[in-house]
């Protein structure tokens, strides 16, 4: 079995609350599934979509893709870091990161393919370099960078986030299907 991880993001930071979050989420993929997992989300779209993204899904349509992932040969692992409007993004992201990636080795993942933030990217692999040179675990897994728009198996990943996401703030349309397939581990910040 050869194991890849498939990783987005979501987050919540709101101007007077005292709480914010930050949600990275993995979507683990056999390889020898990955051919069937990519063809049933890309049925998954609606329209002329060219991919999916959970914030811009119809709301009666959420918990169909919630269900449709929860029934592929995948896993979820996500790391959640609850944290105070002090803590920067970037910081709760790092804190993470940094988890999720032990998470995976663990899981015994060979490769984590995260969502392109772009101009992001390089950043984010040196410090999983300077991670790498230091002996930190979990950060023997190889990482890439893919457009969502070009690996349907991001979507998944999508979904994952923001259904953990959406049930942190009170809407439990999603996880209530991702729930029996999904990790959560806390992140301390």
């Amino acid at each position: 079995m050869v194991l890849t991880a498939y990783v987005d993001e979501s987050m919540r930071r709101r101007r007077g609350e005292g709480a914010c979050f930050y949600v990275l989420a993995a979507v683990l993929v056999d390889d020898s599934d990955l051919d069937d997992v990519r063809a049933v989300l890309r049925g998954l779209r609606y329209g002329k979509s060219r991919e999916l993204h959970w914030r811009d899904e119809r709301p009666e349509r959420r918990p169909l893709i919630a269900e449709a992932v929860a029934g592929l040969p995948v896993a979820a692992v996500v790391a959640v870091c609850i944290h105070g409007p002090s803590v920067p993004s970037e910081r709760a992201r790092r804190l993470s990161l940094g988890r999720l990636l032990h998470e995976l080795s663990v899981e015994g993942v060979n490769q984590a393919v995260f969502d392109s933030r772009r101009d992001q990217d390089r950043s984010e692999l040196r410090l999983i370099q300077n991670w790498r040179r230091f002996g930190r675990p979990g950060c023997d897994v190889r990482t890439d960078f893919f457009v969502s728009a070009s690996e349907p198996a991001l979507w998944a990943a999508d979904c994952a986030a923001g259904a953990v996401a959406w049930w942190l703030n009170g809407d439990a349309v999603g996880w209530q299907h991702l729930e029996a397939v999904t990790r959560v581990v806390d992140v301390d910040p």
